[in-house]
């Protein structure tokens, strides 16, 4: 019954949705705050935690980096919301963070509030599937859970919401775990006016067959003509999606769906199942930001910065409802890994060229920077790119 009554939600959500993808406006570039349209930057849950905690408050920290933001012309903030199951606000359905718990008032609240005042939009960023990525007993989760209470409430059906890879994920296949999912958008947009819900890489944890055998032994014993058990994982992510962008045009028209996969196309749908060829062919998502953290040097030749580039153009060839974003990693400045470490540690531009050559090609509608921390660091590598970056966009502005 419980089955029912979630897939019926679903429906209800996916069909009565209008599909109506946002238009890029380029020939409108720049805005009267002096922000730049079309740039982003990510403000990760870690960073967020050490804002909670510093003693000058939070509020006075992100104040700062609104500051930052605004003085390189960055119009769009993602701020992630929801990493693990938890959340930077007040929900019913999810945990508080627990250095959020120190404060009376509601933070995400505040930092919406604070980002319009400054003249830029706020996209939620959540991760949909993500539990943990420590822990691997249900029992040492917070009892506001919901894995924490599907593993308890006596129904053995719910055991199987999530599993355990190198950390706990829910299961995609499980219609109660999609029907979360939604609440906890529909949860976002009727209590706050952000700009956008975003989802990053972090769908099926690998290819093992084995996280997700028992559901799809269950499948496989119903279906009359059973589907391969990756393309069966495509499946679920895939109505995941589609649910998630009906129900985002159902209760906020205006609002960006976006997604940020990983920068190889091919790894995405075979490892990670995310095919997301077909979610921009359906026009599922309205905007789409890979992560093409390389530089222009890397080893591997398939992975250089312009042939991953070149890659995701063609991919959204013909398509003129979906935007093209491309993200940057300024966290490989402070680089220590041999296969990036030559490039980046003796050229102090690769990420002001990557921002030229991303916003100087019509495909392509914007950059997103990874992350607010390594952009704005005071060491000396990462200040010489900031202000390689500083002068380009100024130039650009």
């Amino acid at each position: 019954m419980k089955q029912k009554m979630a897939l019926l939600l679903v429906t209800f959500l996916m069909l009565t949705a209008c599909h109506q993808s946002p238009q890029y406006n380029r020939s409108s570039q720049n805005g009267e705050s002096g922000q730049i349209k079309g740039t982003g930057i990510w403000l990760s849950y870690s960073e967020i935690d050490e804002m909670l905690t510093d003693e000058a408050g939070v509020e006075e920290q992100f104040l700062k980096v609104l500051k930052d933001c605004k003085s390189l012309g960055i119009s769009v903030l993602y701020l992630q919301v929801r990493p693990f199951c938890d959340t930077l606000y007040p929900s019913s359905l999810f945990p508080l963070r627990e250095k959020a718990k120190r404060y009376d008032f509601d933070v995400f609240r505040f930092m919406v509030e604070e980002t319009h005042k400054a003249g830029m939009e706020i996209h939620a960023w959540v991760n949909p599937y993500r539990v943990s990525s420590m822990i691997t007993d249900m029992d040492a989760l917070p009892k506001e859970s919901p894995v924490y209470q599907w593993y308890h409430d006596g129904d053995p059906d719910n055991d199987d919401n999530a599993f355990i890879c190198n950390g706990i994920y829910l299961n995609p296949a499980k219609v109660e775990v999609r029907k979360l999912v939604l609440e906890g958008i529909r949860e976002i947009l009727t209590c706050y006016p952000v700009d956008g819900i975003h989802f990053d890489d972090y769908f099926y944890p690998g290819a093992d067959t084995r996280l997700d055998q028992k559901t799809y032994a269950e499948y496989c014993r119903k279906a009359s003509v059973p589907k391969d058990q990756f393309d069966w994982r495509r499946s679920h992510v895939d109505a995941l999606i589609e649910s998630c962008h009906m129900a985002i045009e159902y209760l906020s028209p205006s609002c960006i769906f976006s997604v940020s996969p990983a920068a190889s196309i091919d790894k995405n749908r075979e490892e990670l199942f995310a095919d997301v060829k077909k979610w921009i062919d359906n026009r599922w998502i309205d905007r789409v930001i890979p992560q093409l953290y390389f530089g222009f040097e890397y080893p591997d030749e398939s992975y250089r910065f312009e042939t991953l580039l070149k890659e995701w153009k063609t991919l959204l060839q013909g398509n003129d409802c979906v935007e093209l974003q491309i993200g940057l990693g300024c966290y490989k400045i402070e680089t220590d890994t041999k296969a990036d470490l030559p490039e980046w540690n003796t050229r102090d531009d690769i990420i002001a060229r990557q921002t030229e050559l991303s916003l100087q090609d019509c495909a392509v509608s914007g950059v997103v920077f990874f992350s607010y921390r390594s952009l704005f660091s005071k060491k000396d590598r990462n200040t010489k790119q900031r202000e390689k970056l500083a002068s380009y966009l100024s130039a650009y502005s």
